[in-house]
């Protein structure tokens, strides 16, 4: 592989993740606009603006370490109540493009594996190989990503990536949607300031702590080139 061809493949990981983001900050945008709460910018990645377009009131921007983003909507404008249909927009977006990228008939397969040696009396097809369930972070997304030859595998890939992230979100844990949404909820019901602030703290704490060991897993895979991304 020459090494224009692996920074393409790179560069073609990085715009899958950036677009899956994309997609699931512009449905909370699309979905604040509708309620009529105030949007002031969608982003994606963090860190400064390498560039940005301003369409009425909200600016769009893309930022250099693309490790998620951010649509800032103020949702304090809105009641408790109402801010449900915003913060589920963005996982449900990824969800339904995650199911609309996926195949048919779904095999979580290594995309580098050489293909299985047909069984005597099967008619020369290969056995579906058992699936290796492994939780991956943004870099094992992308030396995945860069791992792949062919399209129908690309695609199967970036399906389930949108599902992932939709599913990720959904959990309650601050700062995803799903914790945003328990905190909504907490509200409505009447829970006081002291209560929620404990939820927020403590489920950040676990958040970040879960996010700490998604990545050291990462690395630990890149490093000693174990799982479906060889370093």
């Amino acid at each position: 592989m020459t090494q224009a061809s692996q920074w393409a493949r790179w560069l073609r990981g990085i715009g899958i993740l950036a677009g899956t983001v994309l997609v699931h900050e512009l449905a909370h945008a699309l979905a604040a606009w509708r309620v009529g709460a105030p949007v002031k910018e969608v982003a994606v990645g963090f860190g400064p603006r390498l560039f940005s377009r301003k369409f009425k009131d909200t600016t769009v921007s893309l930022r250099p370490i693309l490790l998620g983003g951010y649509a800032a909507i103020e949702m304090e404008s809105l009641p408790p109540q109402r801010r449900a249909p915003v913060l589920l927009a963005g996982p449900f977006a990824n969800l339904l493009l995650g199911l609309l990228l996926m195949p048919r008939r779904v095999t979580m397969v290594d995309p580098t594996a050489p293909p299985a040696d047909g069984l005597p009396g099967d008619g020369g097809e290969s056995p579906a190989p058992v699936p290796k369930v492994q939780i991956s972070g943004v870099l094992g997304a992308m030396a995945m990503l860069a791992r792949v030859r062919d399209a129908d595998t690309l695609r199967s890939m970036a399906g389930q990536i949108n599902l992932s992230v939709g599913l990720t979100n959904l959990l309650p844990l601050m700062p995803l949607d799903g914790g945003h949404l328990a905190l909504a909820k907490m509200e409505s019901r009447g829970v006081g300031a002291a209560g929620r602030d404990l939820f927020k703290h403590t489920t950040a704490l676990l958040f970040f702590w879960l996010l700490l060991q998604v990545i050291a897993g990462d690395l630990r895979r890149l490093r000693s080139g174990a799982g479906p991304y060889p370093a």
